[in-house]
């Protein structure tokens, strides 16, 4: 008996273990090695690219024929490759959607015997703190594909680093290297997230984009376009201390938050003022530390309760205002900035006029120093500082970015990273007015005056011709961007 006991324990044990190896090789052939060959523009001479650079990722097979990864794994992306784990041959694969907020994209590769006999992965849902999960990806070190075990540490808003957007992330104590990005992150089978980033200062920290994040982007491209994620476009200060609340007529009312800025061309602009307390979104009560319960016994910031709907539809809000209940509804829109967000398939626009190279004010141009904290000054005002309150209403910040030496611009050539406030005494709201008051004007010279009082005067007398020859000279194919000129 006792060994037929023994014989039976080792059967279902065996059974069990070739159940698990079967479940592994399965996910294993779903998930994916992404070859990237990448060309990167140069923000800092936006004619130019700083040259190829074969770079690799992970990705997974997820219904519909189509491959996850990370948007960041493809951005500026010339030419795509992808390789099974079972299969040495790489398959062709273009970009067929591109979530830059979120970092997610989507691949297609248009040889279906790519996907024969691989299934793709389900989605779970969001896990607990102390979940174990596995992460699988193809991180650098080998060719083989790698699984490591982690632990749910830490779920909040996250600071996603490769488009600088604050949304839901999970962090967890599994490795997460270079080549790791982009691939499953599993718990009972299902994936539960995407591995995204990890923190260089500690160790064993990794973060991944969570399925509420994913859900929401495949979501978002059923209309085949992709929004993004909403915001409301409102600055906040949290309403715990009790003069504060009794100052504005919130002492009888639990909860709220108080606007201390209302983003110009945001959903909010026109609807919320400065001073309004925000009680409640969608019913949901809003706590004065600025959370909310996201589910039992966990808070998530209240931002979430906006970032969770869609591009279009309205937010219905409890608001006190002038110490009176009102309600207003906000149709949501994607989040607006100052200072522009990442380019990525896009070329930056620029324009150039007497040697003088002007461009947009974008966080594609700061990251060209290493350090934020490297860029100039003024770029950082209107990046972190009082600048982004963005209190003249303009759309983007123009640029002089650098000179390029010739006859008429002598004792400008030192300049360079100047904002331009207006051209011959006006003001402009957008690079295409600033270059249309440039082009438009046809008296004796040309006045550029900056944010922080610099001056330069060019003389307009064969400028147009002065301008090619030294566009001609420094080996730059046109003029301006495409798209700036009238």
């Amino acid at each position: 008996m006792k060994k037929i006991l023994l014989a039976s324990l080792f059967a279902v044990s065996a059974i069990l273990l070739f159940t698990l190896k079967l479940q592994a090789q399965s996910t294993n052939d779903s998930v994916v090695r992404v070859f990237v060959t990448h060309n990167t523009v140069n923000h800092y001479l936006p004619w130019q690219y700083k040259g190829s650079e074969e770079l690799s990722g992970t990705g997974f097979i997820i219904s519909g024929n189509r491959i996850l990864t990370n948007a960041h794994v493809v951005n500026d992306a010339t030419f795509i490759q992808v390789r099974k784990e079972s299969d040495p041959k790489k398959y062709i694969a273009t970009i067929e959607a591109l979530g830059e907020d979120c970092d997610l994209a989507i691949l297609k590769v248009s040889d279906n015997g790519f996907f024969t006999g691989v299934n793709a992965l389900e989605f779970g849902d969001l896990p607990y703190l102390e979940d174990a999960v596995s992460v699988i990806g193809y991180p650098i070190g080998g060719n083989k594909i790698s699984i490591t075990q982690g632990v749910i540490s830490r779920i909040e808003l996250t600071s996603y680093a490769s488009s600088g957007r604050t949304l839901l992330g999970v962090q967890l104590d599994a490795a997460i290297n270079l080549g790791n990005s982009g691939g499953p992150v599993i718990k009972d089978g299902k994936v539960v997230g995407v591995a995204m980033q990890n923190y260089s200062d500690g160790q064993s920290m990794g973060y991944m984009i969570p399925t509420p994040i994913i859900d929401h982007f495949l979501e978002d491209l059923k209309d085949d376009r992709y929004d993004g994620f909403p915001a409301l476009g409102v600055e906040i200060d949290s309403t715990e201390n009790a003069a504060l609340r009794t100052y504005y007529g919130a002492e009888k009312y639990k909860g709220g938050v108080l606007v201390t800025n209302v983003v110009p061309f945001s959903a909010a602009d026109g609807v919320l003022k400065e001073g309004d307390f925000i009680l409640e979104l969608d019913g949901t009560p809003v706590a004065d530390d600025c959370t909310y319960e996201f589910r039992q016994n966990d808070r998530l910031s209240f931002v979430y309760l906006v970032q969770s709907k869609q591009v279009g539809q309205n937010m219905e809000l409890k608001v006190l205002r002038d110490k009176a209940i009102i309600k207003l509804s906000v149709k949501l829109a994607p989040g607006v900035a100052l200072v522009r967000p990442p380019y990525y398939y896009e070329k930056p626009p620029y324009y150039i006029y007497g040697g003088l190279v002007f461009t947009v004010l974008s966080s594609d141009l700061i990251s060209e120093w290493q350090q934020f904290t490297e860029a100039p000054l003024s770029f950082q005002y209107y990046y972190y500082g009082t600048g982004r309150l963005n209190a003249k209403r303009k759309k983007e910040i123009v640029v002089l970015l650098q000179v390029l030496p010739d006859e008429i611009n002598v004792g400008y050539q030192e300049y360079g990273n100047v904002i331009i406030d207006q051209v011959n005494g006006k003001g402009f709201d957008s690079f295409k007015e600033f270059v249309n008051l440039v082009q438009g004007h046809t008296g004796q010279y040309t006045v550029f005056d900056g944010a922080d009082k610099e001056r330069i005067i060019i003389a307009n007398k064969d400028i147009e011709k002065i301008s090619q020859s030294i566009i001609e000279r420094n080996n730059i194919p046109q003029q301006y961007f495409e798209g700036v000129v009238r």
